[in-house]
């Protein structure tokens, strides 16, 4: 017998004045009231009621307990409201992962003018360039550059994350400017350590795919923004994406450089448990996205 149901009976009796009161409130039978009374009597071994002929009273124990089922009848009605609006209206907290560049550049504002049209929502991003579990690690949603491992994740295209070489004008006024792919072995490569492994660019271009060997770096740094501020200051010529040397190339601090040459485009996904009762912050926040990419997201 449900605890709750009897905790709700229970109190109607004793608000109501009589089982039969009681039982046409809750649309059951007198003598099913009677026994959702005497299940809570059962659990406590003592009696909650005096009952005679013309009148209920509480016992002692009956009156103490009336007053916690009344709270916790409550506090389950709030949590039932709390749900419901949860379900309803974007409330409570997001927390998601992004890698480091496009989560900084893309991310970062996207969730920052879904937050002004949303303001009951509470949201964290995690910025990391690791490959995320997102039950182990406790997150609603993830960015995902590159190939997909987690097959069972619901994996949202978003298009597409393109590298390009670049060099500022200094550079080239000094050292010349490749023409060829052949060119870049007599020049000075700025090589992110943590995206290439094996220190070769693999570029794709006219011809085919042209692996080009890196030279033994003057200097490392393991963070994307460093790398372009070395390539900004004229130390070499940089590897990075489209998206994150855009404004230098604007503003006309780098110039890009054999622009037919450049690493095969990844995807970028995001990434959701395949949970149809999604929160509605959730069901907004991937909606939201989906709508500055161009996409129109339909629901199963």
């Amino acid at each position: 017998m449900d605890r709750l149901t009897s905790m709700a009976v229970f109190l109607s009796v004793i608000d109501l004045g009589s089982f039969t009161a009681a039982a046409e409130c809750h649309s059951i039978s007198g003598t099913m009231v009677a026994k959702h009374v005497n299940a809570l009597e059962a659990q406590f071994q003592t009696r909650l009621l005096h009952r005679t002929t013309r009148r209920l009273a509480l016992t002692e124990v009956g009156a103490l307990l009336a007053e916690r089922y009344r709270r916790i009848l409550a506090d389950m009605a709030e949590a039932q409201a709390v749900a419901h609006a949860s379900a309803v209206s974007p409330t409570g907290r997001l927390r998601i992962s992004a890698p480091v560049t496009y989560g900084s550049l893309k991310v970062a504002p996207l969730l920052a003018n879904y937050l002004e049209i949303y303001p009951d929502v509470q949201a964290e991003l995690v910025l990391d360039n690791r490959k995320v579990d997102l039950i182990e690690d406790s997150f609603d949603v993830a960015f995902r550059i590159g190939s997909l491992e987690d097959e069972w994740l619901v994996a949202q295209p978003l298009g597409f994350y393109e590298t390009i070489l670049a060099a500022a004008p200094a550079y080239l006024a000094k050292y010349g400017c490749p023409h060829r792919i052949e060119d870049l072995r007599s020049h000075r490569l700025i090589g992110f350590p943590q995206w290439q492994s094996d220190d070769v660019w693999r570029l794709h271009g006219p011809g085919g795919e042209y692996q080009v060997p890196l030279p033994p770096p003057r200097i490392r740094i393991n963070h994307a923004a460093g790398l372009r501020e070395a390539s900004v200051a004229g130390f070499g010529i940089i590897l990075q994406s489209s998206l994150a040397l855009e404004a230098d190339l604007a503003a006309g601090r780098l110039v890009r450089i054999l622009a037919d040459y450049a690493p095969m485009p990844r995807p970028v996904h995001l990434l959701h448990l395949p949970d149809r009762r999604m929160s509605a912050s959730l069901r907004a926040f991937i909606t939201f996205v989906n709508k500055a990419n161009g996409i129109e997201r339909r629901e199963n």
